[in-house]
């Protein structure tokens, strides 16, 4: 049997030498670890550096190379005739044509008489009024043909359709005023005046004539024109008057005149519509003639 304390000192010099052990295989691991160390460091030393290769910068000797690129030819131009002036045409466009200009005519006023018989219905003629040294005129005598009757063939006169003898233009439109009652006067411009009367009126006048004691007028308004031989409006028995008749009355004077009124011979009368009538009866201005130097040449 092993003494005891052979045992103790077995069991000191085996735990030195176990520490021994740990301690030589603690100093092997650190120089291995040591040596990786170093050789890791050895090869990242060693290992060549990726850096850009630097490129010489352009002198202005220096010709830089040009950059690559497909150069396409420029277009060829086909030169075209120079075109002749009188060649050159524009877009088609129709040419306006021009609205030919109405014919001179001449129509009974009256739709129941016939112009060749005009004169055979005449119930009072022109009388030329007095002519004033100024060479205006008095307010007397007859300055217009009275045309009518009072029945044929059991028909009453009054009613009968009235017509424009002329061409023309509505000058004035009156609505029962004295003396005229309702009235229409068309301007006629000195074109479209009838031979052999239009030689005897100066070419800057218009021919104007009066329709007068009228009854149911057409619809018509100042400046609306008016065909030779189209209804205007019937006969009837306004403003002064003793009998139906149709009262026409002619005269010449500045063309593009035009009268919104004229009344005379009443104490209602206004100043404008007094003035107007003098202008167009009495003044000269507007030339009187005998109607039936138009109607029965």
């Amino acid at each position: 049997m092993i003494p005891a304390y052979r045992t103790a000192k077995f069991a000191r010099n085996a735990k030195k030498v176990l520490n021994l052990s740990i301690l030589r295989a603690l100093r092997g691991l650190f120089f291995f670890w040591l040596i990786g160390i170093f050789l890791l460091a050895l090869a990242a030393c060693a290992s060549p550096q990726h850096s850009p290769t630097p490129q010489p910068a352009p002198t202005e000797h220096t010709a830089l190379p040009p950059a690559t690129q497909t150069i396409k030819p420029p277009p060829t131009l086909e030169v075209l005739p120079t075109p002749v002036l009188s060649e050159i045409k524009g877009p088609e466009t129709e040419t306006p044509t021009a609205s030919p200009t109405p014919k001179p005519c001449l129509s009974s006023p009256l739709a129941v008489q016939p112009l060749d018989k005009i004169s055979e219905i005449t119930t009072q003629p022109f009388k030329m009024p007095r002519i004033m040294p100024n060479g205006s005129y008095k307010d007397d005598a007859h300055h217009g043909v009275d045309l009518g009757y009072y029945t044929r063939d059991k028909k009453l006169f009054t009613g009968t359709p009235v017509l424009a003898a002329l061409n023309g233009v509505i000058a004035a439109i009156i609505h029962n005023r004295p003396p005229y009652g309702n009235m229409l006067m068309i301007e006629t411009p000195h074109s479209q005046i009838p031979q052999p009367l239009r030689e005897k009126i100066p070419a800057e006048h218009s021919l104007y004539s009066v329709y007068g004691h009228l009854q149911n007028l057409q619809p018509l308004a100042p400046g609306d024109a008016v065909t030779c031989g189209q209804q205007i409006a019937e006969t009837g028995l306004t403003g002064f008057t003793s009998g139906p008749h149709l009262h026409f009355e002619t005269r010449h004077g500045p063309a593009g005149q035009s009268f919104d009124s004229i009344a005379y011979y009443r104490a209602d009368a206004t100043k404008p519509e007094l003035a107007n009538y003098e202008r167009w009866r009495m003044s000269g201005e507007f030339v009187l003639f005998n109607p039936m130097e138009l109607l029965a040449p």
